[in-house]
């Protein structure tokens, strides 16, 4: 049994140091996604031009959160009954609102 489980290692470990299944790179033949792309690629720009990018919101991963949890909040209000159901739809909702105030800001 040890000699079945140790030819069974050496075989598995064989192809990897005999370099059977090295990939060499390769050159793709036929159409590519880059040579079907239209319009202009970053290489074919000079250097003149520069590409400005939107203003980063520093926050607004966590005013959308709040958003997101305020709606969930205000969906589990309409499923629970009574006082309870209301008050955390209100809860909700000011949350929702809080988390859009500071998005919008």
């Amino acid at each position: 049994m040890r000699l079945m489980a140790l030819s069974l290692c050496v075989l598995a470990v064989l192809p990897a140091v005999a370099g059977a299944q090295q990939v060499t790179p390769t050159t793709p033949v036929g159409p590519t996604l880059q040579a079907a792309s239209v319009g202009f690629r970053a290489s074919d720009a000079n250097a003149s031009t520069s590409v400005v990018a939107a203003p980063v919101r520093p926050h607004a991963g966590q005013d959308v959160a709040l958003m997101v949890v305020g709606v969930g909040a205000m969906i589990v209000g309409a499923l629970v009954e009574h006082t309870a159901g209301t008050i955390i739809i209100i809860g909700g909702a000011a949350m929702a609102l809080f988390g859009l105030y500071h998005y919008l800001e």
